[in-house]
């Protein structure tokens, strides 16, 4: 009975602890890989620096793509990452990113333009040791629509 009242403290004590969000600190890189019907493969590349005195682990997640205000499709996670306590993590994480409906067309129309301001929105899994927290995420960034590797 001791040990199960040892377990539930150290829950509800890990549990309140303060998160903080991990902030990008540049090193940004998007690399595209292989296309296959609607479904590209992605290798996204960033630092990233966890102020919190715990590692993290991003788990599998999938968040919808906006190019602009038009909707694109949906980002997958593929495995997960581990970010390092109170340090900079370099990270290459792969996606697969599944196109919605005639977004193909207006995607490779967006590889031709100087700018590209992409929007990132849903819900983030991430833990630590065996708890688990889903975080809103909404986040943009612009991207050069001429330097993204494109391997055919």
């Amino acid at each position: 009975m001791k040990k199960v009242l040892a377990v539930i403290g150290c829950v509800f004590v890990l549990a309140s602890c303060t998160f903080y969000e991990p902030e990008f600190r540049g090193g940004e890189s998007i690399q595209v890989g292989k296309i296959e019907g609607r479904d590209i493969q992605i290798t996204a590349g960033a630092t990233i620096y966890n102020p919190n005195g715990y590692g993290i682990k991003v788990k599998p997640s999938t968040l919808d793509v906006y190019a602009g205000e038009e909707y694109i499709g949906k980002i997958h996670l593929d495995k997960k990452f581990k970010m390092k306590a109170k340090q900079e993590t370099s990270i290459e994480a792969p996606m697969t990113a599944t196109l919605a409906e005639g977004a193909m067309f207006r995607a490779i129309k967006l590889l031709n333009k100087d700018k590209i301001t992409l929007r990132l929105s849903g819900k983030v899994k991430a833990g630590v040791w065996f708890l688990s927290k889903k975080f809103d995420v909404n986040e943009t960034r612009t991207l050069d629509g001429l330097d993204l590797g494109l391997n055919f």
